[in-house]
């Protein structure tokens, strides 16, 4: 896998097959192979850039603490050195925040924008459960684990996967390094970047998001000008509860003007 340097870090992120870019951006705790099952769905006809920013992957820095700047930085290296720029940029939950900023500050970097289960700013209920997390990361690393997966989907998935299907999901453990992605959290901001966006933006919330309440997604599309909301029946893991439908919504608008031309 290739690897980029900027000021402060040294860039872990991988490129599957040919065509436009289109970069999937993973959120706290996440990281590039997570994307596995949309990057088989899109690298037919795309060259898919999936980066781990600081605390996902074999990425390394610094060890400051994360700011938007930096994890805008890694992922705009990233895009530069891949060649493929201007891309289609989709972000889920913090890579949501991420890319949002990116497109605020580099428009020529991005040619269409997708945030999934995102949001600006932290509300009082949501910075009480992010504060959550991280005394629970610190105190318990794998009970944390074990609270971020009965939040993150709904109740019927965890359900469907039963006592054993969670425990093999927890077996695969979750980064070290999510306690920076997490502080992160709790102290970013991007409310004065939204109204710069000015490509061409879907919104996607998930209406039965306990991780990220889904009014935080409509507040997104209210703010930023000309933008699309769609809303998908599931959890904050949506990208993979819904993988197919999701899959749908990005094809649509993604390629949206591709099909305009061919008519």
């Amino acid at each position: 896998m290739p690897t980029v340097k900027t000021s402060s870090a040294e860039v872990e992120y991988f490129v599957t097959g040919e065509g436009p870019g289109l970069v999937l951006l993973h959120g706290t705790g996440g990281a590039a192979e997570g994307f596995a099952h949309l990057v088989e769905k899109f690298s037919d006809q795309r060259t898919v850039i999936t980066p781990n920013y600081s605390g996902s992957g074999r990425t390394k820095d610094n060890g400051e603490p994360l700011t938007v700047d930096a994890v805008v930085e890694q992922v705009a290296a990233a895009i530069r050195d891949a060649g493929t720029g201007p891309v289609d940029l989709v972000g889920w939950s913090l890579g949501a925040l991420n890319s949002a900023a990116l497109a605020a500050k580099h428009p020529e970097l991005v040619r269409r924008l997708v945030l999934l289960t995102g949001w600006s700013a932290l509300d009082e209920r949501q910075r009480l459960f992010f504060d959550l997390w991280d005394r629970l990361d610190r105190l318990d690393h794998d009970a944390f684990g074990r609270f971020l997966q009965l939040h993150g989907w709904t109740d019927t998935q965890i359900n469907a996967f039963g006592v054993e299907g969670v425990e093999g999901l927890l077996a695969g453990g979750i980064p070290a390094g999510i306690g920076r992605q997490i502080a992160l959290n709790l102290q970013a901001d991007i409310t004065d970047l939204l109204p710069k966006i000015t490509v061409p933006t879907l919104v996607i919330g998930a209406s039965q998001d306990r991780v990220v309440p889904v009014e935080h997604s409509r507040a997104l599309h209210q703010a930023i000008a000309g933008s699309r909301y769609a809303e998908l029946d599931a959890g904050h893991f949506a990208l993979f509860e819904k993988a197919d439908e999701l899959t749908v919504l990005l094809q649509e608008f993604l390629y949206e003007d591709v099909a305009a031309a061919a008519a």
